[in-house]
């Protein structure tokens, strides 16, 4: 026979017996969209942790930070330390970072800045992912230019270390302070004899000097601490504000300038092993974005392992439906097996013909399951980036406000998988009944 005709008999079959076939087709579903549904979740939050990495970070970017050499001996971490940076193959650009936390003091009337300060170029800001909340970075080239942190202003206390009053609001946003970032004005000069609290009778200040704050930063994420508590000032005031404090200094030992860490950018992603590796056979100790997302991709590959087990349970119990409705198809059709062996049908035929009608059934389930995954998946998503927004946008698992949510993430493959693993199942199940169907003796079943 043609398969063709094996089918459309097959298909007749099951419509012949519409309320059991529909049944064993609601359990192919269940246990199908268990299976993608558990999958897409593993999926979703890997997606998820990807895209933030992707946006919040750059992966073409190498942390590199002061090592010693062989001997014990500082390497250079200064100036020449970027040149050579600069010299590596493959390396676009460097921006070394300085904090000048104790060789600096920002001031607003009465109160003074008790975070941290760092020295960065600011014309890279941009360039390297930093956002604002609100200003913008057109001031980058005045001498003075600054960029407050998102909640920096809370870090300002008094003479007698009283803290500058604010408040947050339901979704720990900073509603009110007695300091606005983009309104009030700052001075900044070099600091010396400090004791770390600013209030020592022994700290000597330097000639202040007005700030202009270009800009608050936005946060990429709740663990982006700089953007959200520190004040970032040029490069060459933080140099200055430095030296200033070393003549201060009453100490005969001057501190040498060395950067706080240096940030190597490469052109291309496929390039950043081989530098990575030139920095660490140089002696420096260096890290990549991209080893905290492997190693994040290592544990949510565990948990699809773990969520598909889960979901292959339901299968598993579906296989048996499908295999209990092909027994009862072969039991009750014993004559027209009989009839069709007498007429000259082949044995493989009618062992294909139970097995056509087994794959349908998977099929059909696991094309509904998939539909229904979709709509599942979508639903998730939506209500997830609902719950986001009604938090104010300020985290979701630790992730940023721009990132959007996917609790849920089915790819065409596994909805294709979703499909055809539900067919083959169904064929597996139903190959001991089709064994069964091809012993039955044709005289036998005539005269039953």
């Amino acid at each position: 026979m043609k398969k063709s005709d094996l089918i459309a008999i097959a298909w007749q079959n099951l419509k012949n017996r519409k309320t059991r076939t529909i049944l064993t087709i609601c359990g192919v579903v269940v246990g199908a969209c268990a299976i993608i549904i558990m999958l897409s979740i593993g999926l979703g939050i890997d997606k998820m942790i990807t895209d933030q990495y992707k946006s919040d970070s750059k992966l073409t970017k190498i942390y590199v930070y002061s090592s010693d050499d062989e001997n014990g001996k500082p390497l250079p971490f200064d100036d020449s330390a970027v040149k050579y940076f600069e010299k590596i193959d493959g390396v676009k650009t460097v921006v070394p970072m300085f904090m000048i936390y104790n060789n600096a003091s920002i001031t607003c009337g009465k109160y003074r800045y008790t975070g941290t300060i760092y020295g960065i170029d600011l014309s890279q800001m941009e360039a390297l992912g930093y956002k604002l909340k609100s200003g913008n970075f057109s001031g980058v080239n005045n001498p003075n230019c600054a960029f407050f942190g998102k909640d920096s202003v809370t870090n300002f206390q008094d003479a007698q270390g009283n803290q500058v009053n604010y408040s947050y609001d339901k979704n720990y946003e900073l509603s009110s302070c007695d300091i606005d970032a983009m309104e009030d004005s700052f001075f900044i000069s070099s600091k010396s004899g400090d004791d770390g609290s600013g209030t020592d009778s022994t700290t000597k200040y330097g000639n202040k000097q007005k700030l202009k704050v270009s800009g608050v930063l936005k946060p990429s994420s709740s663990s982006d601490y700089d953007s959200q508590y520190s004040v970032f000032i040029s490069m060459d005031l933080a140099k200055r504000l430095f030296e200033e404090s070393q003549m201060m200094s009453s100490s005969t030992r001057k501190d040498k300038f060395t950067y706080s860490s240096i940030s190597v950018y490469v052109d291309d992603s496929s390039k950043v092993n081989d530098v990575k590796t030139t920095l660490q056979n140089a002696g420096y100790s260096c890290s990549t974005d991209d080893e905290a997302l492997e190693s994040s991709k290592k544990v949510m590959k565990v948990v699809q392992l773990v969520l598909g087990a889960i979901g292959a349970v339901s299968m598993f119990v579906a296989s048996f439906g499908i295999s209990n409705t092909m027994v009862m198809s072969v039991f009750e059709r014993q004559k027209e097996i009989g009839i069709l062996k007498v007429i000259g049908c082949e044995i493989k035929d009618i062992k294909a013909m139970f097995l056509y009608e087994a794959a349908i059934i998977g099929g059909i389930g696991g094309a509904i399951a998939v539909v229904i995954s979709y709509i599942v998946s979508i639903s998730a998503n939506l209500i997830g980036q609902a719950v986001m927004n009604h938090m104010g946008g300020d985290s979701f698992l630790g992730m940023g406000a721009d990132v959007k949510v996917t609790l849920s993430y089915i790819p065409p493959w596994l909805a294709l998988c979703g499909v055809v693993i539900s067919a083959g199942i169904g064929i597996l199940a139903g190959l001991s009944p089709a064994k069964k169907s091809v012993k039955v003796s044709a005289l036998t079943a005539i005269q039953n």
